[in-house]
């Protein structure tokens, strides 16, 4: 005979309220798509508030101005899914920014290559400091970050590098169009495309996810994991240089304080864009998407007179509620 104590219990305890699978999946979905949710958002609100934002002119001139930024985030997203951090870039921008002004005179060769390799061997020290020395990437990158802006201040002597007699193909890279589109914007395509190919196609990619997801089993799995980490901060670093290279060109000077919080902007288009700081998560088109929100939001501030102060606030808050939107995203 059943026990009858059992049984009304089991009657008496009200069953846990639990969500439909519609209302779960929904919820999945808006969190899931929630960058792109945003940028929609934005571009709405923003075409709504100000009758220039949708000039193709507007467009053009945010594009090429965030398409330098927009390079060193994709060198930031190889790092951050490899589960480290690089705060030097911004410093790592204001040196080649500085060497391709001094060498304007130069030939192309001098003035690109330089500061090219001055990017590379920056970003494999800070591979070094991390595998080598086995600093956490926080505390490695922040004082290349000192040191790199300290170069630039030796270099310049704390003043601002005028080019002399710079040629065409000095101003092009930044301030050139091929057809109708800046020459920066096309480079952002490009840098973007190919990172996308190398994460999604090679096995070197695949390898930055697996070191990121789980460095244990990556290394058991046979994945050499120091040198995996030391090619993702030499990427980052070439990277860094390519957007000096840029920003000089497009100024037509180089400033001591250039790239100066490049890596602020580059961490947060990368965790708005989905990335997170677990790694092995996120990619390239998400990275491209947080430019895009981060871009297109100054943007509609600035044409609507809101003080750099105020955006400094609202950019705090946007980056806190991305990485509340990328947990949950885990979760």
């Amino acid at each position: 005979m059943p026990d009858q104590t059992n049984i009304v219990s089991v009657v008496a305890e009200p069953a846990a309220p639990a969500r439909t699978p519609a209302r779960r999946s929904a919820m999945s979905y808006a969190i899931g798509w929630s960058n792109i949710l945003v940028l929609i958002l934005l571009l709405v609100i923003a075409t709504i508030l100000s009758p220039h934002f949708l000039s193709v002119r507007n467009l053009l001139n945010v594009l090429r101005g965030s398409s330098m930024v927009g390079i060193v985030s994709i060198g930031m997203t190889f790092v951050i899914l490899n589960r480290g951090i690089d705060l030097s870039v911004g410093s790592i921008v204001g040196v080649s920014a500085a060497l391709m002004a001094g060498f304007a005179s130069d030939t192309p060769v001098a003035w690109i290559l330089l500061p090219l390799v001055a990017g590379v061997v920056l970003g494999a020290v800070n591979g070094w400091m991390i595998t080598g020395l086995r600093l956490q990437p926080f505390i490695a990158t922040l004082g290349m970050m000192i040191f790199a802006r300290g170069l630039v201040y030796i270099y310049t002597n704390g003043s601002t590098i005028v080019p002399e007699d710079p040629t065409d193909a000095f101003s092009f890279l930044g301030s050139g169009y091929i057809g109708m589109i800046p020459t920066p914007v096309i480079l952002f395509a490009l840098v973007a495309i190919g990172a996308a190919l190398v994460l999604g196609r090679t096995i070197f990619g695949r390898e930055v996810y697996a070191v990121g997801a789980n460095e244990e089993a990556a290394r058991l799995a046979g994945i050499r994991v120091q040198r995996n980490r030391v090619l993702v901060y030499v990427i980052s670093g070439l990277l860094a240089a390519i957007a000096g290279i840029v920003l000089t060109s497009r100024l037509s000077v180089a400033d001591p304080n250039g790239g100066n919080l490049f890596e602020l902007d580059a961490i947060a288009a990368v965790l708005i864009g989905g990335t997170t700081f677990d790694g092995g998560r996120g990619g390239v088109g998400g990275t491209i998407i947080g430019v895009l929100i981060l871009a297109f939001l100054s943007n509609l501030l600035n044409l609507m007179g809101v003080s750099p102060y105020s955006q400094m606030l609202l950019k705090g808050v946007i980056i806190v509620a991305a990485v509340v939107v990328s947990e949950l995203r885990n979760r």
